[in-house]
């Protein structure tokens, strides 16, 4: 698998990234235009002298000019929020999409591990990180070119704005934010290794709780009820610990970077009404500034959100994939697609050879335990040193199919019950098309037949 969750979305979705970016790029003007109308309307039509006023040679009154100008607020304010409608709704299909490849590569390679695997990892753990761990990563795929290009071209947008106004204002804007970029991304470390320790923590309650749905019969009837409930008690107590020492430096981070938030409206009520008192500065341009400051603040703030998300969901990647990449996995080459010929093994069984080819023990007698050597035969469990081949063919090289077409195994105690006789020929996907078909028409149907009056 990928190193890290960005190389897996870029891989993936490297044109759609580009094509939300673009998108991204349009909203830009139209934010500058909502900007710079209500100054207009202040100044120009409200504060205008009542003389008429001629644009594009059209000679229109002070209050057409108003109207004009409130009608073309509106519809920029309208084509702004399409087209970060459009934009979302973007994003939303893209992470879906990309959530669901990431899901299907993680069961697929489940499909892989050794037997031993799962001795020492439990199916809660499994459950959990494919389905309530992966789910936020979903989010964040959509996001991870557009919504930096997005939020820090808003912050653009408004600070050239802000400069246009007074340069003042603009030095206000940004006085603060090197303080913030400084001591937030140092609280959100700490807040990052405290959610690797949950996830661990979380992990292991789950698979508690498996342990214990398992042999939930012998527990009560040897007497373990009540230890096995003190150490589901510590295990919750120690997640208790954590989660509040979270939200200790969670809500501590917040309170500071609201407070440092608040602290640049005081210098515009300050010294921006000082200079609109002197007359170097209009009360429009005032009163337009504060209401980009507003819309600065947003932006900035979900920046922000983008770096610790950025920083939670690298290290959500890499719990999650590092418990998927077992040292003795399975090539990925031998279930991919089909072999290029279903080799007969019809011939001899060698055990001893190493890799040159020479035995390494001759002329020994050996007792082999019940059900080591069809686990070793159908590659459940590998070989340590040395290699087993069939018919002078590697085992551990046979493609899949190969495997369990040539080699029969049939269990004392089957999982999937009546379907493991047929199991080996049903290697080819479903074809599911004809049945989404029919359910996309029967609902339709039914939807027709039930139309509420």
């Amino acid at each position: 698998m990928e190193k890290s969750i960005f190389q897996f979305i870029w891989k993936y979705s490297k044109r759609n990234q580009l094509a939300l970016t673009a998108t991204t790029l349009l909203t830009f003007p139209i934010l500058y235009v909502s900007l710079e109308l209500p100054k207009r309307i202040i100044n120009d039509a409200i504060g205008g002298t009542g003389e008429d006023v001629f644009l594009l040679a059209m000679k229109l009154s002070q209050t057409q000019f108003l109207m004009l100008l409130c009608v073309g607020f509106l519809l920029s304010v309208l084509a702004n929020g399409l087209l970060k409608m459009h934009l979302n709704t973007m994003k939303g299909v893209l992470s879906e999409r990309l959530l669901r490849r990431f899901r299907f590569q993680l069961v697929a390679r489940m499909l892989k591990f050794p037997r031993s695997y799962f001795r020492t990892t439990s199916q809660g753990e499994l459950v959990s990180m494919v389905t309530s761990e992966a789910e936020p990563m979903g989010s964040f795929m959509g996001n991870m070119l557009s919504q930096p290009v997005f939020q820090a071209g808003q912050m653009l947008t408004i600070l050239v704005f802000l400069f246009a106004q007074s340069f003042w204002f603009g030095i206000a804007s940004i006085a603060l934010i090197p303080l913030q970029a400084w001591i937030i991304p140092k609280l959100q470390r700490q807040i990052n290794v405290l959610n690797k320790e949950r996830i661990k923590e979380v992990r292991k309650f789950a698979a508690d709780i498996g342990e214990t749905a398992a042999g939930v019969s012998d527990i009560r009837m040897n007497g373990g009820t009540r230890h096995r409930l003190s150490l589901f008690s510590n295990r919750l107590g120690n997640l208790f610990s954590i989660r509040f020492k979270i939200y200790q430096k969670k809500f501590f981070m917040k309170f500071l970077n609201n407070f440092i938030n608040q602290l640049t409206p005081f210098f515009f009520y300050s010294v921006g009404g000082y200079l609109a008192i002197k007359g170097e500065v209009t009360v429009g341009a005032l009163i337009a500034a504060l209401a980009a400051y507003k819309d600065l603040s947003s932006p900035w703030k979900e920046l922000l959100a983008y770096y610790n998300q950025t920083q939670d969901m690298a290290l959500r990647w890499e719990l999650v994939t590092e418990r998927f990449a077992p040292t003795n996995l399975v090539k990925d080459t031998l279930f991919d697609g089909e072999p290029d010929t279903f080799t007969s093994l019809s011939r001899g069984i060698d055990l001893v050879h190493d890799k040159d080819g020479h035995l390494i023990l001759e002329d020994i007698s050996l007792t082999i335990p019940k059900g080591a050597f069809a686990d070793i035969l159908t590659r459940e469990v590998t070989p340590q040193k040395g290699t087993v081949k069939i018919a002078g063919h590697e085992v551990n090289n046979l493609h899949q199919t190969v495997v369990s077409n040539r080699i029969g195994y049939a269990s004392s105690k089957p999982y999937i019950l009546g379907e493991n006789l047929f199991m080996p020929f049903n290697y080819d996907p479903e074809d599911i098309s004809v049945d989404v078909a029919v359910n996309q028409r029967l609902t339709s149907q039914s939807l027709h037949r039930y139309k509420p009056c």
